[in-house]
């Protein structure tokens, strides 16, 4: 059932040139709900002075009536930043949504979660630390936020099932579809463990470059903080590592061993210089001030993971 909250969200949504802040705005008003969808749009148009047209709100309501009824078909939710499932941590980040798209366990996005990610392609003790971390989070009661993607993020969501915990997976495409479609049985799994699926985007948006980049960040912003496994210096850990920061939340890197460390695998170079003392070399790669730095936190050993549980507990004040 979409409310009607979310459902005038997506009218907005379906206005050309019309974004998450500006429906965010007009959502706002003091005076919205006595207004009809249509004064809705028509003031969204003011914002930015522009004319709505009848031509513009008739499409608007057409894509809404089409998201509502694949929803449907799809046993999706939407959910608007209205309604009281909309995830705390989401709203109180830097990434501006007006409506979300979830399939499977609504519940899951406002319970304690950290975002697990990392590179396609770990090595070994990669592959081993996150197990190990997921497995050690989902005991102290927390979710795992991952991509879906093949390697690390695979291998967070299967051991957080494993472990007895709830998983969300966040997509860079419309829920009618999992990509890559190798994943599409551990999407089941997720969605029978009681975890769940999440998109930002429609029914009509396909995979693309772009969307992945824009996936990353909010995987950060749904998250109280991200462990980044293993990254080389240009992998899209990246994207999800920087948001983090900017959103003053905790970066936590497991230091890499130094088996990896004398074969030297290329998909630990991120780590490596994270670790380092070069806090120019640091910021350029989080794009982020020295104050930035502040957020940054290497584990060593897992006698360490308490420590990571605190500086995750304290990261985020509700």
């Amino acid at each position: 059932m979409t409310s009607d909250d979310a459902y005038n969200a997506l009218i907005l949504s379906g206005l050309k040139g019309v974004g998450p802040s500006t429906i965010e705005k007009v959502l706002g008003l003091s005076s919205y709900p006595l207004k009809t969808a249509l004064e809705l749009c028509e003031y969204a148009y003011e914002l930015r002075k522009n004319s709505l047209t009848v031509e513009q709100f008739d499409e608007a309501r057409k894509y809404a009536d089409f998201q509502v009824d694949m929803a449907s078909k799809n046993d999706t939710r939407v959910i608007s930043l209205l309604d009281a499932e909309f995830p705390k941590t989401l709203m109180a980040s830097g990434v501006r949504l007006a409506v979300l798209y979830v399939k499977g366990n609504v519940g899951a996005l406002n319970i304690p979660s950290v975002a697990v990610i990392g590179t396609r392609e770990p090595t070994p003790h990669g592959e081993e630390i996150t197990k190990r971390i997921t497995n050690w989070m989902v005991q102290q009661g927390w979710a795992i936020v991952s991509g879906l993607a093949l390697g690390c993020d695979s291998i967070a969501h299967k051991q957080a099932i494993e472990s007895g915990g709830k998983t969300i997976a966040v997509m860079a495409h419309g829920l009618q579809t999992i990509s890559p479609s190798r994943n599409k049985d551990l999407a089941t799994s997720i969605l029978s463990s009681d975890g769940a699926l999440v998109s930002e985007f429609g029914f009509d948006i396909k995979p693309a470059p772009t969307n992945f980049v824009i996936r990353d960040k909010t995987q950060s912003a749904l998250s109280r903080g991200v462990i980044m496994i293993q990254s080389d210096l240009v992998g899209g850990s990246l994207h999800a590592s920087r948001a983090a920061i900017k959103d003053l939340r905790p970066l936590i890197v497991p230091f890499p061993t130094y088996k990896d460390i004398a074969h030297s695998e290329s998909k630990i170079s991120a780590n490596l210089l994270l670790a380092s003392d070069d806090a120019i070399g640091k910021c350029n790669l989080l794009k982020c001030a020295s104050a930035g730095l502040e957020n940054l936190h290497i584990i060593r050993r897992k006698e360490e993971y308490g420590r990571m549980l605190e500086i995750l507990s304290r990261g985020l004040s509700q």
